[in-house]
């Protein structure tokens, strides 16, 4: 088992909705959407074709042979099970010879900006992995970009996807950051890092260097 540090970008929140994400853990959209989910319900969910929606048909329609379409007719992500973070990815150009490297903080900045659209929050969190698939396991997460793990094409590999399940934990978030979205511009047109508005860190926060060997993402 890995503890695996990772970052979520969230687009349409205020500071206080941010602080309160942090203190009592990033839901999945399905859980949010339902209001009260069951264990049995968790069950029937986390399952390998949910997870392969929520990859590749995250902006399409719910189908109407999957148990989720009485909750929800819309873009299946808006009830998906699963939560998407990122830990950067590394590709290798044969071509020039050098890996390309996909830091997650420019990615988690994209999702939490909307592409630059409005402002958004990064939060840090981890998330423990077992090197294997584990669908079914809600307390382990899904390593996406591990090629040894997931061998399928993944058209969103660069996204350095670590597929969290149902929730995750107060606990394991470290902390928030608010970005503004001219600030990111400006930043981007100097060619550095912005700069976040926001910080607020988790009183409750359970470091996981004490319970285990750490494994950082890429940078």
């Amino acid at each position: 088992m890995v503890f695996q540090k990772v970052l979520k970008g969230i687009n349409g929140l205020d500071n206080a909705q941010a602080q309160a994400i942090v203190d009592s853990g990033i839901t999945c959209n399905w859980w949010r959407k339902a209001g009260t989910i069951t264990p049995a319900e968790r069950k029937i969910h986390l399952t390998m074709n949910n997870l392969k929606l929520h990859l590749n048909q995250y902006h399409r329609p719910v189908p109407p042979s999957n148990p989720l379409h009485s909750l929800h007719t819309g873009k299946f992500g808006e009830v998906s099970p699963f939560i998407s973070t990122t830990a950067g990815a590394v590709e290798r150009d044969f071509s020039t010879k050098r890996n390309l490297v996909f830091p997650p903080f420019m990615t988690a900045l994209n999702f939490a900006t909307d592409n630059n659209k409005s402002s958004g929050y990064i939060f840090y969190a981890y998330l423990m992995t077992v090197g294997k698939v584990a669908v079914e396991m809600e307390q382990f997460s899904e390593e996406i970009r591990n090629l040894y793990v997931y061998q399928d094409y993944q058209p969103y590999y660069r996204q350095g996807e670590i597929m969290a399940k149902i929730i995750i934990p107060s606990v394991q978030i470290e902390k928030v950051e608010g970005y503004n979205c001219t600030d990111v511009k400006l930043a981007q047109r100097r060619g550095i890092l912005p700069a976040p508005h926001f910080t607020y860190t988790n009183p409750a926060y359970q470091a996981p260097e004490k319970l285990s060997n750490i494994q950082e993402v890429i940078s």
